[in-house]
């Protein structure tokens, strides 16, 4: 078995989307001081610990920003038993970024335990457009970040639909694809019947006040659906759930190997977060 978590992390404002918490705690989106970052991330690594996933992918975590004090969240989640240890800056891998800028830092990420095969890929609309391939046991994982803005997460969809047809293999793609408008946004993917809503009927995934939608997602491809087992788990410290996909028959028990860092092509000077 191989086990994909997924999640929005909401850069560890510990804002759950509560109305009482979006009030209180509005100063959190200028700036989040360390101990509230660190207690969160704590929650965040209590639950890597317990399920013990072979790939965990993230999105809205901070590598470090004028808004967040310059903590580098993946620090705190990255550990010993990880052989691969990604992070991005979301938004495109052709800017430079200053170091007071609002978009510094502000990333996607992934830690694996198992050997993967991945290239950090970019489409070509929108302002987030970080999309990691991941290729894992035989699996192909892509997991994504969409925008907010109807029109140009149309235009993301077709592409991430082009991008699936690449390979036929077994798939997974999985994220917050925003579906504020509802899974038939989904039809560029799912009309080739390769894919399947794995996470379509298991409850929604994004809370604001009353309100509640599926807006994180997670498409099977049909030859893997009869092996999968998705579960959402609470994120008390996020406004989104967390995904976790269980694959039945695949892979097996792999010796650790030594953790890897891979430079964040927008930081090439930083230092390694791992030794």
């Amino acid at each position: 078995m191989i086990r994909i978590v997924y999640a929005n992390l909401g850069y560890s404002r510990a804002i759950d989307g509560s109305l009482g918490h979006h009030v209180r705690r509005a100063h959190r989106h200028l700036f989040t001081t360390e101990r509230v970052q660190r207690r969160a991330l704590n929650h965040v690594r209590e639950r890597l610990d317990a399920l013990q996933p072979d790939l965990a992918c993230f999105v809205e975590i901070d590598r470090g920003s004028f808004n967040n004090g310059f903590l580098d969240q993946m620090r705190l989640l990255a550990d010993e038993r990880h052989t691969t240890v990604r992070i991005d800056n979301k938004y495109g891998a052709d800017k430079h970024f200053r170091r007071l800028s609002v978009s510094r830092g502000k990333s996607n990420a992934f830690l694996a335990t198992r050997p993967i095969r991945y290239a950090a890929r970019y489409l070509s609309a929108g302002k987030k457009r970080l999309v990691y391939d991941i290729e894992m046991e035989g699996v192909r994982v892509l997991a994504a970040h969409l925008s907010l803005r109807y029109r140009i997460r149309c235009l993301q969809i077709r592409e991430l639909a082009a991008w699936v047809a690449e390979s036929g293999g077994p798939t997974v793609v999985v994220g917050d694809f925003n579906l504020f408008r509802g899974a038939g946004e989904l039809a560029p993917l799912l009309g080739s019947g390769q894919l399947v809503h794995a996470n379509e009927k298991a409850g929604p995934t994004f809370r604001l006040g009353p309100y509640r939608a599926t807006l994180d997602t997670c498409l099977v491809s049909r030859d893997l659906i009869s092996a999968c087992r998705v579960t959402i788990l609470d994120q008390p410290y996020s406004d989104h759930q967390m995904i976790r996909l269980d694959i039945e028959g695949i892979g097996g028990e792999t010796a650790p190997e030594r953790a890897l860092l891979v430079a964040d092509p927008m930081d090439p000077a930083e230092p390694p977060m791992l030794s």
